[in-house]
């Protein structure tokens, strides 16, 4: 297995789209599914960006195999 992995994270937001399932909980999600893969998470960085009235939140995350 690799030593390190990296996860993304996104959520596109319109004047549409309900408010459920947010990027935090996204998030989390992957935080869990990777711990119980071996790996814990090392770094975390947000970014977010508006374009053609979506607004995109995206977290990209690093992690390391557990010895």
């Amino acid at each position: 297995m690799d030593k390190y992995i990296v996860a993304e994270v996104t959520k596109n937001w319109t004047l549409e789209t309900q408010v459920d399932n947010l990027l935090s909980n996204r998030f989390e999600t992957v935080i869990n599914i990777n711990h119980a893969r071996g790996y814990k998470l090392i770094d975390w960085k947000l970014g977010q960006t508006v374009m053609s009235e979506v607004f995109t939140e995206t977290i990209i995350a690093i992690f390391e195999k557990i010895e």
